[in-house]
């Protein structure tokens, strides 16, 4: 556990990843990543205010374009760590057209699985990598695969790994990430684009999944306490 390193925290943030008016990704079957960052928040939330954790929803109501503004509303709600949930897609060129219940929709089964995202312009660097370590080894003994598919961005910016075993790469550029003052990771929950894999992300089995490994890995490294 790392308590000398994480204050212990009054509040933990969960950021719902996107907004109503640019919702991220569309999923294989049609749905937008903003409504699957909702949903599994909200899962994440309850589960870890069961343990006595309080809990901050950032822009759970799809109103928060101002990506500065995130991070900025978890601090002055006294938190001491901002965790941001995502579900990912893949670059164009793995993507596949198809037809869902009439309407044209895209697909990739070439990839699965979870990533954690940190960024060096964080200036609790060390304490946001042990907590993405730690959930991703969570996620890992629950079962997940790790994603790995994110060595290279669309635009062709690398995106390194921070621990390669755990799948945590480093994307410094990520407001989110750059602009908290507290330690910070982003999760990609899973590959919304993969049919497969979006029929597991939509169920409750996964999503509480998800949640007890956060729980765990958060206790691991100190933010909580532990399991």
């Amino acid at each position: 556990m790392l308590a000398g390193l994480i204050a212990a925290a009054t509040v933990v943030a969960i950021d719902v990843g996107h907004y109503l008016e640019r919702p991220g990704a569309i999923s294989a079957y049609g749905v937008t990543e903003f409504e699957y960052n909702h949903a599994l928040a909200a899962v994440l939330a309850a589960r870890l205010a069961s343990d006595g954790a309080p809990v901050r929803l950032i822009g759970q109501r799809g109103e928060m374009a101002d990506l500065w503004a995130r991070p900025a509303q978890a601090e002055a709600a006294g938190a001491g760590f901002f965790l941001s949930i995502h579900h990912d897609s893949v670059k164009e060129e793995y993507l596949q057209a198809w037809t869902w219940n009439g309407r044209a929709l895209r697909h990739s089964e070439q990839f699965a699985g979870f990533s954690l995202f940190v960024s060096r312009l964080n200036p609790r660097l060390a304490e946001s990598l042990a907590c993405a370590s730690a959930i991703s080894a969570e996620l890992r003994q629950a079962g997940l695969p790790v994603a790995t598919h994110h060595g290279l961005s669309s635009d062709g910016v690398a995106r390194p790994w921070a621990d390669e075993t755990n799948g945590v790469y480093y994307y410094d550029n990520l407001v989110v990430l750059k602009a908290a003052s507290v330690p910070a990771v982003l999760l990609e929950a899973g590959v919304i684009v993969n049919r497969e894999e979006e029929r597991a992300l939509a169920g409750a089995a996964r999503r509480a999944l998800t949640a007890e490994a956060v729980r765990r890995g958060l206790g691991r490294c100190g933010v909580m306490a532990a399991p």
